[in-house]
């Protein structure tokens, strides 16, 4: 097995050759990240009066898991912030399970 860490992404691609075939593997640590998260959502309980909020910060790897989700899917873009996805998104940001990426509370 062989392994890469990128410093700029914080990724680290775990490679495993088994006869021809070749699996790679991605990890990243995004504690901090999800911390963050949650000191933006408790500052951030002002309510919605503006026109413009930050809801959530997705990290990377997060972004990378949703686009092999939605290849598997067979979905023609398979880019999980793009305008023609924003249902998928949006289901992710609303979804319980997933709401320490979220930096604002209520429904999107």
């Amino acid at each position: 097995m062989y392994s890469d860490y990128n410093e700029h992404t914080g990724i680290t691609e775990h490679f495993h050759k088994e006869g021809n075939k070749i699996t790679i593997h991605k990890t990243a640590d995004i504690s901090k990240e999800l911390q963050a998260n949650q000191m933006d959502k408790v500052e951030g309980r002002q309510g919605w009066k503006d026109a413009f909020h930050k809801v959530a910060s997705i990290p990377l790897i997060v972004v990378e898991m949703w686009r092999e989700e939605l290849k598997k899917k067979g979905a023609d873009d398979s880019n999980p912030l793009s305008a023609r996805n924003r249902p998928f998104l949006i289901a992710k940001l609303n979804n319980r399970d997933l709401s320490k990426l979220r930096t604002k509370e209520g429904r999107i």
